[in-house]
């Protein structure tokens, strides 16, 4: 990783500094620290604020989301274990895509199945073959937060952690998000004010990634 991605991902709003925000939208008094949270108005918002970002990375397959894996099968080995942490996308050997089939499909048949894998949980399935293979695997990822470390994870809990959305689109995507969610009610003076930036937010977001998914995100109130 570069230099500038550092740098990058150091200056990303934190848990933190979005609880932080979304309390000043909502003239709610700060908290210090994460250690004095004790009112469940409060826990509320934090978990309303992993709400927001689930529900939008769960929404579409963002660019920044694809990821990709090289595995290794030894001679007439069919079988891997690999938790990536996502939903598998394509499995590539070099410039050979594999096809998908059901798993009830896999047979000894290797006529009629070469080329192709199949997977249960975390288990990657292929046919046979008499030769070491080392697949690509490319699959979306389904780990939502980092830690300011930047290791991957589920949700953000630690008030360093933060979301893996891109800069500049974190904070309106996340404190606007989880506004609407707080004040669920229309008639509330600002919720028409926050829910315009957030679906802006999420416009932009939209059109600063790649152009060739067919799908637009899929955004709830739920």
């Amino acid at each position: 990783m570069s230099e500038n991605t550092n740098e990058i991902e150091r200056i990303k709003p934190t848990y933190y500094e979005i609880f932080t925000k979304v309390l000043n939208e909502l003239n709610w008094r700060e908290v210090n620290d994460f250690d004095e949270i004790i009112k469940s108005e409060h826990k509320r918002v934090l978990n309303l604020i992993n709400l927001t970002n689930s529900e939008v990375l769960s929404s579409y397959i963002w660019d920044f989301q694809i990821e990709k894996n090289e595995i290794v099968l030894e001679k007439e080995q069919t079988t891997i274990l690999e938790n990536f942490g996502g939903k598998i996308i394509s499995v590539w050997e070099g410039t050979k895509k594999y096809k998908y089939i059901h798993p009830s499909l896999i047979t000894n048949d290797k006529k009629t199945y070469t080329d192709c894998y199949s997977s249960i949980g975390d288990l990657i399935i292929t046919m046979p073959s008499p030769i070491q293979r080392k697949l690509s695997v490319i699959y979306v990822s389904d780990l939502y937060a980092q830690d300011e470390d930047g290791n991957k994870k589920l949700k953000m809990e630690n008030k360093n952690d933060t979301s893996i959305i891109p800069l500049p689109y974190l904070e309106p995507v996340l404190v606007y998000g989880t506004l609407i969610k707080v004040k669920a009610n229309p008639s509330f003076a600002k919720f028409g004010y926050w829910r315009t930036l957030y679906f802006n937010a999420i416009a932009n977001l939209r059109t600063s990634g790649t152009k060739s998914y067919e799908d637009s995100p899929r955004i709830s109130f739920g």
